[in-house]
């Protein structure tokens, strides 16, 4: 099964992801960024990272450059509930940084695909099945 961390302050949201995709992928959580940073650290590699973007201290972008730097091979998703590109997603997205950014709240649907996706990409792998395009979601 697939390793999925995700990143978020907020307990409720960090619940409601694992209940609805923990069948699917084998999902690890971390309410803060340090925390988020010693568990891709300590333990075996992650597929991908799902960070929220507005979190006290490190915010999720910030958070995700530095996994991606540290592990290549791990693919991020960033979720926003905020639509700018202040702290350069259109960037990070071009220059492979994030593989996504998706608008919050987002639907497990949508978060799922694009997860799958993210593996697929990794794996170098197409299943056929219609991929969320390159863009905010």
């Amino acid at each position: 099964m697939n390793k999925v961390l995700i990143v978020d302050d907020e307990e409720a949201i960090l619940k409601g992801i694992k209940l609805n995709l923990g069948r699917e992928f084998s999902i690890s959580t971390a309410k803060e960024s340090q925390e988020a940073l010693e568990i891709v650290r300590e333990r075996d590699p992650f597929d991908v990272v799902v960070s929220d973007m507005r979190m006290p201290g490190m915010d999720g972008a910030s958070l995700l450059r530095k996994i991606k730097k540290e592990n290549p091979q791990i693919m991020t998703i960033l979720l926003t509930g905020h639509a700018d590109f202040e702290f350069g997603g259109s960037q990070a997205l071009q220059t492979g940084i994030l593989f996504k950014i998706l608008n919050k709240p987002c639907p497990p649907h949508k978060l799922s695909a694009a997860i799958r996706a993210a593996i697929d990409e990794k794996e170098g792998t197409d299943r056929g099945k219609e991929k969320p395009p390159n863009t905010i979601l």
